[in-house]
């Protein structure tokens, strides 16, 4: 053991080289720190040992690090259980129709239906059904309507005449007044729940063909 000016510099060397190996990760481990404060003591000075207040001090430090270590395990178990019980609540809804807010259409045989609301009489209402690409596949002239709660169909087919592809298209509104104000419109969409999908920690999303959407969005479950 050799020392200078009164340091151990044996001691110095070991602790410095595995201050130096924590640094690089650039993070303080359960480990890293338990083997740090073994290598000071295996290599501290006999003729100067460690103060007591210090190593209980370091001791302390260790025992908050891995109080710390385990809540974060915990945290992380009970966010994963709460994500899985959200998936299983949600099994029972598929099958069934809800109505979400949103611009969501689900063409499936035959035709589709979708809700809107406009905040005011309207003299021309249009709807544009757009694909998947956010492309106009049919225009829709539903003329003069009042305020309040509205539903409109769409056949299926697109403004060739040809039968769409069953799937999820997304729908707009343009509504203007007499004076060529715009009117306000709200959009609902009647879709079957067809799946559930994971989304690791985050929320599970509910599934209408191609078409994922947030379970919030619901707002009635027919």
């Amino acid at each position: 053991m050799s020392t200078t000016s009164g340091v151990d510099t044996t001691s110095l060397a070991a602790s410095t080289g595995t201050v130096q190996s924590v640094a690089a990760n650039q993070q303080l481990g359960q480990n890293d720190f338990l083997n740090l404060l073994v290598t000071q003591l295996k290599n501290q000075d006999p003729l100067k040992p460690m103060d007591n207040q210090e190593f209980v001090a370091q001791l302390a430090q260790f025992s908050q690090l891995q109080q710390s270590t385990q809540q974060v395990t915990l945290l992380q178990q009970l966010i994963s259980a709460q994500t899985t019980n959200q998936q299983y609540s949600l099994l029972p809804l598929i099958g069934r129709q809800v109505s979400i807010s949103g611009s969501a259409i689900q063409l499936e045989s035959g035709s589709a239906t979708f809700d809107y609301s406009l905040a005011g009489q309207a003299a021309d209402v249009q709807v544009t059904i757009l694909d998947a690409a956010k492309q106009p596949v049919r225009v829709l002239k539903l003329g003069t309507q009042g305020a309040g709660a509205q539903q409109g169909q769409w056949d299926g087919y697109d403004n060739n005449g040809v039968k769409a592809k069953p799937g999820a298209y997304q729908y707009s509104i343009t509504a203007v007044d007499r004076k060529g104000v715009t009117v306000d419109a709200t959009t609902t969409s009647l879709v079957t729940v067809t799946g559930v999908q994971p989304n690791g920690d985050k929320p599970a999303s509910l599934l209408a063909g191609d078409y994922a959407f947030d379970p919030a969005t619901i707002v009635k479950i027919h």
